[in-house]
């Protein structure tokens, strides 16, 4: 893959499950992968080497897995990343997900045309 983001050594992607539009720094979709170091190692190396990147962290959330949350210029990164207990050894998987930000607010219902009634009204009345 042509994409410009930094990836652990030795991640093996799981094609099946990869959505990739674009190409380089302007690439969107998902990519899922496989590691064979922990999940705190993981963490570490995108906290790093995220930054290194001119990506800023913008939140972490630790539970059952870790979710870390950066963004660059007009572009945002959602990295998740998963616990894999294996007998013999840890592992661990990601969910990157990267796609532009946007300004974009829905102010009225879809299908409601706005050139009809005034400003004022709703777009739904609850009862």
């Amino acid at each position: 893959l042509q994409i410009s983001i930094p990836i652990p050594d030795n991640s093996k992607y799981i094609i099946d499950q990869t959505i990739i539009f674009g190409e380089g720094e302007r690439f969107t979709g998902v990519l899922y992968l496989v590691h064979d170091i922990s999940a705190d190692e993981v963490v570490e190396f995108y906290r790093v080497n995220m930054r290194d990147d001119g990506w800023s962290e913008i939140a972490i959330v630790r539970s059952g897995f870790v979710l870390m949350n950066f963004d660059k210029e007009d572009r945002f990164a959602t990295i998740k990343v998963n616990r894999n207990r294996n007998l013999v050894y840890d592992s661990s998987s990601s969910e990157v997900t990267i796609g532009p930000k946007t300004g974009t607010t829905i102010n009225r219902s879809l299908n409601i045309d706005p050139n009809q009634g005034s400003s004022e009204e709703q777009p739904f009345t609850i009862q």
